[in-house]
């Protein structure tokens, strides 16, 4: 049977066109399965993870194919797996966390999502032009700050770390563009704060700190504190970002992450979700030369995950058989 990247409105006849133009004929291939993968902004380390997992998995199979593409956030992309738009999708813990549950930003609980693999802490990273006087998050009062889209991750932990230190919503004016837009903002002066949740090293940051000259703020222990207690358990740690991982970035900064995960619904089949699993982590090597970031799902990583939603069934054995020990699910 082959599954579908979706029917539904103006973005399946996108991701019908996406499949098309990278598969080609073998779109046509007969008892294949197609399985669009909704992720991040295409500068994000997101994407590029999702690409990595895409190419192993792809090399090694003719009858599973993984399209990634580039989305808005972890909200639209909560948005196309419920409708299937979307067979695989990044995920945040936090969000992951409510829309199982029906609460927060999602009005019906979606007790269908699944886990299949925590994959690195993407950091809350907010970035401003050097010469600006902010060193923290409560010094952006009055300030052009951006959010990234309304359905990114940044526009959740990012206001909340301003909470937290006094600055409410209206009391900066809060822009909420792509990061393309805040990257092009930041650099021609027309914003002063770059805000994103991407993993650490992303493309488009350090496309921004080799023509720019800008810093990163750092977020104080007790600051990280008060956002962890706004969360659900596992939702938010504790991150560095180390000296030298952006030009001119020359001391570690203290950030916080959050967790990203793959997940699918339920009736993802079995054998894809075996077949995903098994060739992406028996071909690390290969798939951390499509991007770096693939190196930080470490063992030690995915045994310190809580997973926000129930394991897909499929997915506890494959991860047990290739060395890693992840965390059962405790509603």
């Amino acid at each position: 049977m082959k599954t579908k990247l979706g029917n539904r409105g103006p973005r399946a006849g996108l991701l019908g066109l996406v499949a098309a133009l990278a598969f080609g004929s073998t779109a046509l291939a007969q008892g294949r399965t197609d399985l669009g993968f909704a992720t991040s902004a295409s500068g994000g380390t997101g994407y590029m993870y999702a690409v990595a997992v895409a190419t192993v998995v792809n090399e090694a199979s003719e009858d599973l194919k993984i399209t990634p593409f580039p989305t808005a956030g972890v909200v639209e992309n909560d948005r196309l797996l419920r409708g299937d738009e979307a067979q695989l999708i990044l995920h945040t813990g936090g969000e992951a966390y409510d829309s199982y549950r029906g609460q927060g930003r999602y009005p019906s609980a979606n007790t269908e999502l699944r886990a299949i693999l925590p994959i690195y802490a993407s950091l809350i990273q907010i970035v401003v032009p050097a010469e600006l006087d902010a060193t923290r998050p409560g010094d952006l009062k009055g300030k052009r700050v951006g959010l990234g889209e309304p359905g990114a991750s940044a526009n959740t932990y990012v206001r909340q770390a301003l909470e937290v230190e006094g600055v409410k919503d209206g009391d900066y004016q809060a822009r909420p563009n792509s990061l393309t837009e805040q990257v092009a903002g930041v650099r021609d002066g027309n914003l002063d704060v770059l805000s994103t949740v991407m993993g650490s090293g992303a493309p488009a940051l350090q496309d921004l700190a080799t023509s720019r000259d800008v810093r990163w703020i750092s977020i104080a222990p007790e600051t990280l504190k008060a956002v962890m207690a706004m969360n659900p358990p596992g939702a938010v740690v504790p991150v560095t970002i180390s000296a030298g991982t952006y030009a001119g970035q020359d001391e570690e900064v203290q950030t916080f992450g959050v967790p990203i995960w793959i997940m699918a619904s339920a009736d993802l089949p079995d054998s894809a979700v075996t077949q995903i699993l098994s060739r992406f982590l028996g071909n690390m090597d290969r798939a951390s030369e499509v991007h770096p970031i693939v190196r930080e799902t470490t063992p030690a990583f995915v045994a310190g995950a809580t997973p926000p939603v129930p394991w897909h069934e499929a997915a506890l054995p494959v991860l047990r058989e290739s060395g890693y020990s992840p965390v059962p699910f405790d509603e």
